[in-house]
């Protein structure tokens, strides 16, 4: 089946490359210039992923769009910018965008990252479509249907993670990132060991991935993210998730 893209850039220069290496995977691209055309397409077709530059309109109007497209939509939603910005990273993020990929792009690790993220999201589709087709079996005691951690529960039906039943909004990496974590308590993990199991595969020469979504995913569920007392650094190596 023919993956249908959704770019929103008004750069020719972004436009014809990333047109062609998805034309390369059997994928097509639609291309738009208005945040409302976006949204738009979005309801009239079926569409596998987003990819927005963040220069194409005013980032205000960016982030409301962002925020529409997660209320109606469970795709991969990529920014690519111009440089790097902190505060919109933060602000994005908090939109549950997956990643913010900065200029100049490696057009065939955007190819990787999106076809890592499609299989991310067949896994909590297909999760999500066995335990509706179960719900009304009679089972035998199974796994755990949650954890918790501290003073946070994880929700392992819903992919959520919940302090005092509010939801952290945590994005589907950042859920995968913290459940490996706490798979591996007290265990000090290098930054190639968390691409490996979280990302399952090695991206050469993106380490900055696993700091830049540690930092999002402290900033969700520590008290005080800039000195954490969960999610330490080791300097040097990697990082460990303590009791």
């Amino acid at each position: 089946m023919i993956k249908h893209l959704l770019l929103m850039t008004k750069q020719l220069p972004l436009f014809i490359p990333i047109n062609a290496y998805c034309n390369e995977q059997n994928w097509f691209v639609h291309n738009t210039t208005s945040s409302d055309e976006a949204l738009t397409i979005l309801k009239t077709q079926t569409v596998a992923a987003v990819l927005w530059d963040t220069t194409s309109v005013d980032f205000n109007e960016t982030l409301t769009a962002i925020s529409h497209m997660r209320e109606k939509v469970m795709i991969p939603i990529i920014m690519l910018a111009k440089e790097r910005n902190p505060e919109q990273i933060q602000q994005l993020f908090h939109h549950h965008v997956d990643d913010y990929l900065v200029e100049p792009f490696d057009y065939p690790e955007i190819i990787a990252i999106l076809k890592q993220r499609f299989w991310l999201y067949d896994q909590i589709t297909d999760a999500n479509t066995e335990s509706t087709d179960t719900a009304h079996q009679t089972v035998e005691p199974s796994a755990p249907k949650q954890l918790t951690f501290n003073n946070l529960t994880i929700d392992l039906q819903h992919y959520r993670v919940l302090r005092d039943d509010q939801d952290l909004g945590l994005t589907p990496k950042e859920f995968k990132l913290l459940h490996y974590l706490i798979q591996h308590p007290n265990q000090v993990l290098s930054r190639e060991q968390l691409l490996q199991g979280v990302w399952d595969y090695y991206i050469l020469g993106n380490s900055r991935m696993v700091d830049i979504h540690i930092s999002h995913l402290r900033d969700k569920i520590e008290p005080d993210p800039q000195n954490p007392i969960w999610l330490q650094t080791v300097r040097g190596f990697g990082y460990v998730l303590k009791n």
